[in-house]
């Protein structure tokens, strides 16, 4: 988005206002370096199996020699020792597998926050860190009723921000009230089995595969998975300056915020905002998911550097 475009955002707000646009910052838009390429990560862990394997020998060699009184042979000293290893290796896999948990930011909205308080003129903004079925956020305003106030197609820009401007179209309310924003989108990427959909239901699903038919009924069918965001704020009709909003407590999860004008907030924890921050936001996102992402393969590099350990005493084994 150009300079000229952010400026117009703010070319409405009064005079004498404090107007300060700022961002807050969640783990996954703190700055994270990119992941590294697998290709390096599998030599690091092959590097890590060889090393090990010297260490176990040299504990072996030790133990052998300081142990002069015990029954077991150098031989069998590196094997305790090995076996040691890869019980470690193994342990660490399934901890690595285990932790991490499942991805969660596929979509991030970043403004408004819970506790909120807009007037007539509402900037929304947000990311996305997969490819979307038609490159397109479905965006809707719901008053607590579910009445839909406002609703708007955005398209994901080449970036992977999408963000809209709303002055007065989903205000013909005159009381103030509390009101949901969602951003709704269909991921390409991330997909889901079901286990039996009927085929009326599966017309209404994004669907990637119809699996087995039996009569009208599909069985495992493959489909798109579709992700959210959402996040209340309180609409004030009387409230006509645009941009500016109520000094409230900031919510610790959900949405960010990024309507703060008080001067007294920390410089560590805000920065000022612009569409070039949420795209780096998005791209530390993307990093972050990645990682979180390939806890299945690291665990499978455990795994495999656990078996190289136990190579040698199943040989011993059976010689």
């Amino acid at each position: 988005m150009s300079e000229n475009n952010e400026e117009d955002i703010f070319e409405d707000v009064e005079e004498g206002k404090i107007d300060e646009l700022q961002l807050e910052l969640h783990k996954e838009e703190k700055e994270t370096k990119p992941p590294i390429p697998l290709n390096k990560l599998l030599l690091i862990f092959l590097a890590v199996l060889l090393g090990s394997s010297g260490i176990a020998v040299a504990l072996g060699a030790i133990s052998n020699a300081i142990a002069t009184e015990s029954m077991n042979s150098f031989a069998e000293w590196v094997i305790i020792y090995l076996m040691l290893f890869g019980g470690i290796a193994i342990i660490g896999g399934g901890v690595s597998g285990f932790w991490g948990g499942q991805r969660k930011i596929p979509i991030r909205l970043v403004s408004p926050s819970d506790a909120s308080v807009i007037g007539i003129g509402l900037l929304v903004c947000g990311y996305v860190i997969e490819d979307c079925i038609d490159n397109e956020i479905e965006f809707t305003i719901y008053d607590l009723k579910k009445n839909i106030l406002y609703e708007e197609i955005l398209h994901i820009q080449e970036n992977g921000l999408f963000y809209t401007e709303i002055m007065d179209e989903f205000a013909p309310k005159k009381k103030t009230t509390t009101i949901i924003v969602e951003a709704w989108v269909v991921s390409a990427k991330t997909k889901e089995r079901k286990f039996v959909v009927r085929a009326t239901k599966l017309e209404d699903m994004n669907t990637n595969s119809e699996g087995i038919k039996i009569g009208n009924l599909h069985f495992f069918p493959l489909v798109h998975k579709d992700f959210a965001d959402k996040a209340k704020a309180i609409f004030d009709p009387r409230r006509k300056e645009k941009g500016v909003i109520e000094n409230v407590p900031i919510s610790g999860g959900g949405s960010t915020n990024i309507f703060h004008p008080s001067k007294d907030v920390s410089e560590d924890k805000f920065v000022p905002f612009s569409f070039e921050r949420v795209a780096k936001m998005r791209l530390n996102a993307l990093y972050f998911d990645i990682k979180r992402s390939r806890r299945i393969i690291i665990s499978l590099f455990f795994f495999l550097v656990g078996a190289g350990f136990f190579i040698y005493p199943i040989i011993a084994i059976f010689t």
